[in-house]
Formats: C-alpha cells, structure tokens, sequence
C-alpha cells in the first residue's frame, strides 16, 4: 500500500525532536560516505502572471540505512517584487484553493515500490530550522545566551525554537523590516520559549553582542554587513544571498549545506531575466575565486562526521551558510513520518499496485 498524509498529520506525528532525530544521523551518514544526495535541480519557464516563472523543482536523495530513496518536487509560481527598496522571492499560491505545490515521494530501495506521498510543506520549514540549529550545536560557543533573529515569516518560528533547543538562549533581539509583523511574531512566539523575545527597530540593534544570528529572510539582495559581527558570533542562513561580501569574508570558518549550487535549466538566453541568476540559488557571481567561495567550504555533514574541522577557539566566527537545501534531508524526516505514521495509524492507503506496472520502462 501508498500512504498519503497531509500536513496536518505530519505535525500531529513528527515534533522538532523527531525531526533532530531522523536529520542529525543522516547527516553524519551523508558526511561519512554512506548516503547519497543530487544537487537540486529546477526547470524554470515563462509563467501566465506579468514577470513570473513556472519552476519545477527537484531534489533526490537515498539513505540507504533507512530503505528509502526520495524525490521531492515543488511546482511553484515564482515572481520577484521589490519590497521595502530590496527585491524578493516570492511564491504566488495559485493551485485550486490558494494553494502551493510541493510533494515528497517516498520509494523503498528493497523493492522500488512508491511507500508513500507526503506534502513537504511542514517537513520544509522544520527541517531547515533544525539543520540551522544542528550547525550550531557543533560549531557555536556552548555558552552562547543572546540570539538575532532577522524575519518574521514562516521560517523565523522553526529557527527560534530549534536554536533554543540546543542552546541556552536567554535573550532573542528580533528584526523585520514591518513593525506589525515582528510585534506580532514576538507576541505570538512568546508562549512557545522560555527566552526573553524583544521587537527592536533597526536591524544594527538586533545584532549588537548578540552570540548567535539567525537570517530567515526571503531577501535576494545582501543585508548584512561584517560591521554588525562581533568575535565568537555564529551566524546562519536560509538563502545565498543574506550576507554581505564582506560579512562572508569575516568569518574565520564557514560551514556549508552543499559545494553544489542548483542547476537551473530554462529557454536559450532567458536565465539573464531570471534575478536569482548569477547571485541566489543559482550561484553568487562575486564569491566566486575568494575565500568567501562557498564551492571550497566543508559541508556541514564533513564537519559532523569528523572528516572537517569545526570551531578551534572561542573568539572564531562561525557560519552556516545553509544556501540550498538538501534531498537528504527530506529522504532522512520522510523514513521517520513513515514509521511514525504506521505505527499511530496515520492518513490513507491507497494500492500500490496502482504505481506499478508490467511494461519495463
């Protein structure tokens, strides 16, 4: 049989300890040889909308440990509106209802089988704020107490709370650029932490002595300067483009999701109308050839497996440039939902059969 869930049930089932959990030692796998993650890959055409992309988005994975190899697809409607004087990625909910496309496959590597189909909607906002928060528990100063958190959108929840799982947070300084929204993430956030949560006006003030930076901005156009890094700070990120050239160059160690940046494919001559071209997920044009060079970093998962080294004192800045997300990640939380899904006895099966066939394809 084919599971289907939805999100709704994945977060019934699968907490932020879980998701630790499955992503820790199936980094750990991936860092030592035994797993196996493709560059994502995106398919990027002329949309219907005035200045919008279709994308299709693909990333595959096989963690040969837990039987699974996955495909994660997302068919988005992309547009890139400048916001606050900063251009943006944005995706526009345009399937029936309002809503987005994303969807996890999930095949056994015993028998081929499809195991299951699952949306990645929830599994993406938690993984990432749990890859972020894994990178500091291996490379942030243990006693790291006062956070800055730079977002107020979907991914600034998961990134608080996994950051103050693994770290004695004290004090979280938050910033977005609109007053309302860091107020009411800052209220809204406050019930969910023990750490002290404080709107502050300006972005400088945000990172003032803070121990730990969190970036969960949607920002294509570099904001963060190095004239706001003090010693000691670790700093993550959710897209290439959050940190200034001269931020990147201040770090004394960055730690990276992947030397691969995505493969974009599209009609001849249209990647120059494409803004992320060149300085987002495609590549950042101006670090190529410097130290900043995210294709010369260690990984993350070589850092954990032992086979890089991380932090070597407590005055080093450290960072996560977490630019693109990986298959594995996906391939890693989806065995977990499953198992947990079984065993709760969680959404709907329909034959497998129906994913299957007689004819060799």
């Amino acid at each position: 049989m084919t599971l289907i869930l939805t999100n709704e049930e994945i977060e019934s089932i699968f907490t932020q300890k879980e998701c630790f959990d499955a992503l820790e030692p199936a980094l750990v796998e991936l860092g030592s040889g035994k797993a196996v993650n493709m560059p994502r890959q995106d398919l990027l055409v002329p949309g219907s909308l005035e200045n919008s992309y279709h994308g299709l988005k693909t990333s595959c994975a096989a963690l040969p440990c837990a039987g699974v190899t996955t495909m994660r697809v997302t068919s988005d409607v992309l547009t890139w509106p400048v916001v606050a004087g900063r251009q943006r990625r944005v995706k526009i909910p345009r399937a029936d209802g309002d809503k987005y496309v994303g969807l996890v496959f999930v095949f056994s590597t015993v028998s081929g089988e499809l195991l299951a189909i699952f949306p990645d909607g929830y599994m993406q906002a938690i993984r990432v704020g749990v890859t972020n928060a894994i990178s500091a528990k291996y490379l942030a100063r243990k006693d790291s107490a006062v956070m800055a958190l730079y977002g107020s959108g979907w991914q600034a929840g998961p990134a608080l709370l996994a950051m103050c799982s693994v770290l004695p947070i004290k004090k979280v300084r938050v910033y977005s650029p609109t007053k309302k929204n860091r107020e009411n993430f800052v209220d809204r956030m406050r019930a969910k932490t023990a750490a002290a949560l404080h709107a502050v006006a300006s972005p400088e003030m945000a990172a003032k002595g803070a121990d730990i930076v969190a970036l969960t901005t949607n920002a294509l156009d570099p904001f963060f300067p190095s004239a706001w890094i003090s010693d000691g700070m670790h700093i993550t990120t959710v897209r290439p483009s959050e940190l200034m050239l001269d931020a990147l160059m201040r770090c004394d160690l960055i730690a990276v999701s992947t030397r691969e940046a995505a493969k974009l494919f599209t009609l001849p001559g249209e990647e120059t109308k494409i803004p992320e071209f060149g300085r987002g997920d495609y590549g950042r044009a101006e670090l190529e050839d410097t130290a900043a060079d995210w294709r010369t970093k260690p990984e993350l998962s070589e850092i954990m497996a032992g086979k890089a080294a991380g932090r070597t004192n407590e005055r080093e800045v450290t960072c996560m440039l977490n630019h693109l997300g990986l298959g594995l990640q996906f391939s890693a939380a989806a065995a977990r939902i499953y198992e947990l899904a079984k065993a709760h006895r969680v959404g709907r099966e329909l034959p497998a059969d129906w994913f299957c066939q007689k004819e060799h394809s």
